[in-house]
């Protein structure tokens, strides 16, 4: 199959690519830093798996879905590429800052799908979101709304798809040691919100509750053959494995 993931150079997304290349599957991966693309398609290539790179910023509404329609279709699209955003009281922070997290992650997400589905005769969207899409984390609002954003999206676009042999699921890779959460279990920092991030962050990896990178990349190559195709519109999460 062919699958576009957005943000696969780095941190989570390049363990999905590695998982799913080491598959079989044929893969085009994206983001903003054109020499992390570069390395990990070169690498990914030396392991055998077939791979191209495009540079493609979510922050950009259009560029992710005029590379699907460049690409004259894909099987799966994996949304995973996304914004941390500002850290802080939602009133103290920067308000412009705030709104791009959002955009990027919530209309970046829908822009791609809607692409996907505009040139899919099957297939399945993956939306990659959060704990903080379901539950509370304060202090980074940009982040949890939007991906609570994204949870409902994916609901009302299954809905919309269920004539059609295209699957729409959330997938919530747990807390891993990468990206946002490695961030945030190790940084210091002076600012007592950063520090209060750090200090839950490392609570939760003390006291088990992360979830291995090879469980959660995994997990997605499951969704991504389709074996959860019947819960179109569903969230899975570690507790599916």
């Amino acid at each position: 199959m062919r699958v576009l993931i957005t943000g696969g150079a780095k941190e989570l997304g390049r363990a999905f690519s590695e998982v799913l290349g080491a598959q079989g599957h044929r893969l085009v991966i994206t983001g903003r830093d054109e020499k992390a693309l570069d390395t990990a398609q070169a690498e990914l290539r030396a392991q055998g798996v077939d791979v191209e790179s495009h540079v493609a910023d979510l922050g950009d509404p259009h560029a992710t879905p005029e590379l699907i329609e460049s690409l004259g279709g894909i099987d799966v699209l994996v949304n995973n590429g996304a914004l941390g955003g500002p850290v802080g009281p939602t009133w103290q922070v920067d308000e412009n800052d705030w709104w791009h997290t959002v955009e990027v992650n919530l209309r970046g997400t829908a822009f791609a799908a809607n692409a996907a589905i505009r040139t899919m005769t099957s297939g399945r969207i993956i939306n990659v979101v959060s704990n903080a899409g379901v539950h509370r984390w304060p202090y980074v609002t940009a982040y949890s709304v939007s991906k609570a954003a994204v949870i409902k999206l994916t609901e009302n676009l299954a809905v919309e798809l269920k004539h059609r042999p295209i699957a729409v699921l959330g997938y919530d890779p747990g807390m891993v040691d990468v990206g946002l959460m490695r961030r945030g279990a190790t940084m210091d920092s002076d600012d007592p919100d950063q520090r209060r991030i750090s200090t839950w962050a490392r609570s939760q990896r003390d006291e088990g509750r992360f979830t291995p990178v090879e469980q959660s990349a995994d997990l997605l190559a499951r969704i991504v053959r389709g074996e959860f195709d019947h819960r179109s519109g569903g969230l899975i999460t570690p507790k599916d494995c």
